[in-house]
């Protein structure tokens, strides 16, 4: 048995000799029985198979980038929500003339993070510090 990571899989022994994968895969390795029955048809939740120093091992599966991005979407909205939710009533007491003046900068600093969050790019995320409490 053969195991390839640009195949995505286990290649039978027959498979190499008679011709089905002509060329053979150049990452294509010879495993052993034990790595056969260590790894073929074994999902092992948050791992991958990988190949490291001529052998199979698991390892952590990164998240792909779209769920990455997806995360990132997801964290970016909930951050602006946090954010919004804080601002509001600093915003209808400074709208209505009676924000403490101790208030003010803490309105303009979560207005200012607000603003630098709508700037985050989900595919690449750097995201700005949050304003003191």
């Amino acid at each position: 048995m053969y195991y390839s990571k640009t195949v995505g899989g286990f290649i039978p022994d027959e498979w190499m000799v008679d011709g089905t994968y002509d060329p053979a895969p150049d990452d294509a390795i010879k495993i052993t029985e034990q790595e056969v029955k260590g790894f073929q048809g074994i999902t092992i939740p948050g791992k991958a198979i990988d190949v490291i120093n001529g052998r199979l091992v698991w390892v952590d599966n990164a998240a792909t980038a779209p769920d990455s991005v997806a995360i990132a979407t997801h964290q970016k909205a909930a951050l602006i929500a946090e954010a919004s939710s804080i601002i509001a009533p600093l915003k209808d007491a400074s709208d209505g003339g009676y924000i403490d003046d101790s208030d003010k900068p803490k309105l303009v600093a979560w207005q200012k993070y607000r603003y630098d969050l709508t700037k985050v790019d989900p595919a690449k995320p750097v995201w700005p510090p949050k304003p003191a409490a």
